[in-house]
């Protein structure tokens, strides 16, 4: 009786996870091997300080800060 409670709770709770139905794809391996993300290294770390001069740095113009419209959440044009 003591080993029975926890195997039926291991058991439901098994049959829960695997109760989804859904079946992985050749299209779902092919999104997670797809990272959306830079990565940096030393040799992008030295190609960076060398782009960024001190005269390129005082000539960037800095990009605007996004406004949201606090009801929505969405992008507002600022003016």
């Amino acid at each position: 009786m003591r080993l029975t409670v926890p195997l039926l709770a291991a058991c439901a709770s098994f049959a829960c996870l695997g109760a989804s139905g859904e079946t992985v794809t050749a299209d779902d391996d092919k999104r997670e091997s797809q990272v959306d993300s830079n990565v940096a290294t030393p040799e992008s770390k030295e190609r960076a300080k060398d782009y960024w001069t001190v005269e390129r740095m005082r000539k960037a113009k800095p990009m605007p800060s996004p406004v949201l419209d606090p009801e929505t959440l969405k992008p507002v044009d600022p003016e």
